[in-house]
């Protein structure tokens, strides 16, 4: 995550970031990981670097500048990935901070070994505004055997050292993701999982019922639990209909000791972002009385007619007089 110009901030519009969140097909690992950080800065920051966080003024919205660290490293030779972050925050002392940060997401390796992006990085971005950023490595998948955590070089007596932050999602203890109400600790878990699972479909099952649980137990608002989702379902990639269909009964029968209107948002919330994958409709096994409910919610969501229709069992007709 990164760097700051006042001049040009760079912000996910609200139009981007919805399109994103309604239309799945859309999103890949990169985008998923920009909407995660930039909705949620602060839950990353916290897990990514705890001394940053504690040392930063939170009442103060971080500046994001993807464009600006693009500019930068195209127009001085560099390449940057799309999952570069950078971002300037304000400190409580009153100074601000350049936060570069990296991800490497999900099969994507990038051109060349990581510490030594991590330094061209740094070093254009040091050229360009003489500042040094704080630099942070997010590692979701594994990387080249042997590969330093940092960037070393020394020729004829000159030698450089830079040493970043490293964050290895599989290395981290499960109580760092779960201890509080994260909403990224709850994505990069399900990541971690990702990895765990070696794409076996049932140990991938097994993992989101659990994740499913944790999921349905947070007190986050309605939009915010769909992204979690979201990316959750993107990431864990369950294939199974029958599996996915038993995660719909599975959270279902939890979301039965809830009070009704959470029941009804969480239940509807699920099957948005499960039958937007192309899964049987029907959480509610055809009581129409739960299609309706389901049907009331995506409609308030500002889904046309024509997707309820596809994602319930209702009748057009029967929608067209919900929504009026």
């Amino acid at each position: 995550m990164a760097i700051v110009n006042k001049g040009s901030k760079t912000k996910i519009s609200e139009k981007t970031e919805d399109d994103s969140l309604q239309h799945s097909e859309r999103l890949d690992s990169d985008n998923l990981w920009k909407i995660v950080i930039h909705r949620f800065f602060w839950d990353a920051l916290k897990i990514f670097l705890p001394e940053l966080y504690e040392a930063a003024d939170r009442s103060q919205k971080p500046e994001f500048l993807e464009q600006e660290l693009q500019k930068v490293t195209f127009d001085l030779g560099g390449g940057a990935n799309r999952t570069d972050l950078l971002v300037q925050i304000k400190l409580k002392n009153g100074e601000d901070e350049l936060i570069l940060c990296h991800i490497e997401v999900q099969g994507r390796g990038g051109e060349g070994d990581l510490p030594t992006r991590m330094y061209r990085y740094k070093s254009l971005i040091y050229l360009k505004h003489q500042i040094e950023p704080v630099g942070i490595a997010v590692i979701t998948d594994s990387r080249p055997k042997g590969e330093k955590t940092f960037y070393h070089s020394e020729r004829f007596g000159v030698e450089s050292l830079y040493k970043y932050v490293n964050v290895v999602v599989s290395g981290l203890e499960n109580s760092i993701f779960l201890s509080e109400d994260n909403r990224v600790g709850l994505v990069l878990y399900a990541a971690k999982c990702k990895l765990l699972s070696e794409d076996d479909e049932s140990k991938k099952f097994r993992y989101l019922r659990d994740i499913s649980k944790l999921w349905l137990e947070r007190g986050w608002d309605r939009e915010d639990k769909r992204l979690v989702l979201l990316v959750i379902d993107y990431l864990m990639k369950l294939a199974s209909k029958d599996y996915r269909e038993q995660i719909f009964d599975y959270v279902e029968t939890l979301a039965a000791s809830l009070e009704e209107g959470k029941k009804a948002m969480y239940v509807s919330i699920f099957e948005e972002v499960y039958t937007a994958r192309g899964v049987k409709q029907g959480i509610e096994k055809g009581r129409l009385e739960g299609q309706v409910e389901v049907a009331r919610n995506l409609l308030n969501d500002g889904l046309p007619v024509e997707k309820v229709a596809q994602y319930t069992t209702l009748p057009r007709e029967e929608i067209e007089r919900l929504r009026n």
